[in-house]
Parts: C-alpha cells; sequence; structure tokens
C-alpha cells in the first residue's frame, strides 16, 4: 500500500478586514523572524529554540520558523521577500458546523477559527481529515493575487492496484499527447489551440515590454503559467481516467534533458509555440504521475531512443518519418505519434546498442532465443510476437 501526499489549496470565507489585516501582521511578522535567523551562522542555528529568539508570534508559528531554517531552506536562502507562515500537523484543526466548515490554527494574536469556502470536491477530504481518516500535514498561510488561502498538506494510503495492460504516451508540441494501448486504442490531444495561445501571448508580451510596462510582462507571465497548468491539469485527467478503463499502467519517454540534447532552427526556437523552452512536459509528467498514484497505478519511463523511428507492427528500424505521419517498409501509414505511443507501451527499453542503418527488431521479435544483437528478449509477450510476424515485411 502505497502513501500519497497532496495539497488541498482552500480559500477563506467572507474574510473581513479585521482578520486580512492579522494574517498580514502574521506574514510580517513570519518574514522578520526568518530574515534575522538567516544572519545567525548556519551552525549555530541548528542549537535554536523559541526561548532564544524575540518574536512577536507564538511559539507553534516560530518553532516551525526555526525548524525550517535549519534544513536546507535555511541553506538556501540569502533572504526572504515573504516567508509564509506554517504550522505543524499538531497545531491546526478542520471544523464544521452544519454545512460549513472552518480552520483553527495560530495566529499572531493567538488560535482563531476561520471559516473557509469549500468545493464539493474537497468535502469528502475534509470530514476524512475530521474523522482521522487522512494524516495531517502542514498549514500554511499564503496571499496570492489579493485573496489569502490556507494550504493544507495531507497524507492517504492508496492500496495498490495490479494492471493488466499497458498504456504509452507520447508527448509533443503538435500533439500534446497521444494515449495508447499496445492494441492500438488511442487518445489524441491536438496542441493547434495552445500553439496558436502561445503565439498570442507572445504577441503581447511584445508590445508591452516596447512599452515598458515591465510589470505587466511579469503578470502576463504568471497568467501563461496557470492557463498552461490547467491545461496539463485536463490532459493528465482524461489519461488517468483512459488508463482506468484500459485497467493499464502508463508508460511515458524520458524526457530528461531533451531542451539540451535536441537541435532547433533559430526560427522555431524564436516561436514561442514551437521552442523547446516553453514546452511543458514535465509539468505534464508531474500531474499525470500523482493522478495515477492516487489511483493506486504506476507511471513507469523509457528511454525515448527510436521510439519515433521504429515501425510498432515488427520492430523494424527500416520506416521512415515524414512530419505528422509513419510509413512502414511495406507502405503502412499510420500517424507518427500514435506510432511512438504504440511503441512506448510495448518496448521494455534497449539492452544494447543499435545500428540504425541494419533492419534489426529491437523488441526481440525475430529470434525466438535472443533479443536485439544477441541481448536477452524483453518482456513483450510470446502471443504477440506471434501475431506480429504474420505482416509481410520488406528485405
Amino acid at each position: 500500500m502505497a502513501q500519497v501526499t497532496t495539497t488541498l489549496k482552500l480559500k477563506f470565507l467572507a474574510l473581513n478586514n479585521v482578520k486580512a489585516s492579522m494574517f498580514a501582521d502574521t506574514v510580517a511578522a513570519s518574514t522578520e523572524l526568518a530574515n534575522s535567523l538567516l544572519k545567525v551562522p548556519f551552525s549555530e542555528r541548528k542549537k535554536l529554540t523559541t526561548a532564544m529568539v524575540v518574536t512577536s508570534l507564538k511559539s507553534a508559528l516560530s518553532n516551525q520558523v526555526i525548524r525550517i531554517l535549519k534544513g536546507k531552506a535555511g541553506k538556501r536562502a540569502k533572504s526572504f521577500k515573504v516567508f509564509w507562515p506554517e504550522v505543524n500537523k499538531q497545531n491546526w484543526n478542520v471544523c464544521k458546523v452544519g454545512e460549513t466548515y472552518s480552520l483553527s490554527f495560530p495566529t499572531i494574536q493567538g488560535v482563531k477559527r476561520v471559516p473557509i469556502a469549500v468545493h464539493p470536491h474537497f468535502e469528502q477530504q475534509l470530514d476524512e481529515i475530521i474523522s482521522g481518516d487522512l494524516e495531517k500535514g502542514t498549514l500554511k498561510l499564503m496571499c496570492l493575487r489579493g485573496t489569502w488561502y490556507a494550504m493544507l498538506s495531507v497524507t492517504r494510503d492508496v492500496p495498490d492496484v495490479e494492471s493488466t495492460q499497458r498504456i504509452g504516451v507520447d508527448r509533443g508540441q503538435n500533439n500534446l499527447a497521444v494515449a495508447a494501448t499496445v492494441e492500438g486504442r488511442c487518445l489524441f490531444f491536438s496542441g493547434k489551440a495552445v500553439m496558436h495561445r502561445r503565439r498570442q501571448f507572445q504577441q503581447l508580451r511584445k508590445e508591452l515590454q516596447a512599452a515598458g510596462k515591465y510589470r505587466a510582462v511579469k503578470k502576463l507571465e504568471r497568467r501563461e503559467s496557470r492557463w498552461m497548468r490547467e491545461v496539463n491539469h485536463t490532459i493528465s485527467r482524461r489519461i488517468v481516467r483512459f488508463a482506468g478503463s484500459a485497467d493499464a499502467d502508463v508508460y511515458l519517454e524520458d524526457l530528461s534533458g531533451i531542451r539540451q540534447t535536441t537541435r532547433q532552427r533559430k526560427k522555431n526556437r524564436s516561436d514561442a509555440a514551437t521552442s523547446r523552452h516553453t514546452w511543458a512536459y514535465y509539468d505534464l509528467e508531474t500531474k499525470l504521475s500523482y493522478k495515477m498514484a492516487l489511483e493506486g497505478r504506476q507511471t513507469h519511463k523509457r528511454r525515448a531512443a527510436y521510439t519515433s523511428k521504429s515501425d510498432h507492427r515488427t520492430g523494424r528500424l527500416d520506416g521512415k518519418r515524414n512530419r505528422h505521419k509513419f510509413t512502414g517498409a511495406d507502405g503502412y501509414q499510420v500517424n507518427a505519434d500514435l506510432n511512438a505511443a504504440i511503441n512506448i507501451a510495448q518496448w521494455d527499453g534497449f539492452s544494447c546498442a543499435l545500428v540504425l542503418e541494419e533492419a534489426v527488431p529491437v523488441m526481440g521479435t525475430v529470434v525466438p532465443a535472443d533479443g536485439v544483437l544477441g541481448a536477452p528478449l524483453n518482456s513483450m509477450n510470446l502471443t504477440k510476437v506471434e501475431q506480429l510476424s504474420l505482416f509481410p515485411l520488406s528485405a
């Protein structure tokens, strides 16, 4: 049984000016204490306790500031513009009166209970916190774009699910994602709308920079980032639903360092729609991974090499890719991203080097006793191997 930690972002309900001012004072005191502690040498900081510091914060808040700055955050930071106050699981609670939920936690003026606005999606999780079925983590108080939120960290036990199938997910920019089973059942997520929107943001950013409105540029960048994260949330939710219907784990190609290892024309690099530097592939990966974990299923990584150049029917490197189409040696045509997704689903990766000029199978489907160039066979089932051999292959 796996443990999955998530964060609930909850907005305070009808927060008045008095409480908002109290929250702001709490943040200011936390920031002041954090910056004063950064002036203390790290070796001496480890010996600090609440009794050794002078602050207007209550001990539950000051203890957490000290605890955080004794760790890695205290080594990296030189100063904090804002240090959001945080309390551990012993010092906050969720309460429910009628249909209204509220949070009880310490502030600069002592422990306060403040109502929160709860979307129906979070009601069950809050009820589980109250009943003790979810393990509490920390609570962090934050103000984002003028609105106050409580960030609740919770951990749940998720029973493992034994998947019987695989889904390969090929990520790209023309198609943000293509999810496919080994049998060819697939799901496409077109990237055309995203590319168009990226160019709109780029043009607007260019106009704002020319006008010298740099604060507006930063605001626009945050807006674009929020929009793209929401797109990835939607895609990952649908892929997880697809995986559940197929009783499958998800397999991704490992794209680590792709921005440094792949070449791009200058024209493509300067276009926000096609530039590798605006491609949010890792954000999609993280969202997909934790959503799969919440379902008790796993996300695996496979090497990206040759996934687009090999024929998914045979594993041979004798096909050709022309933009969005892959053509096999026998004239068979299929969408290139779909071909790659199926390859990702059925490969266990390469166990030796491949010579691209040779039309050899990369999945060990020709010689039953040996894999590619004498390497061990991968875990493709033998029934599939027999079926793949039915297709005529050109020399």
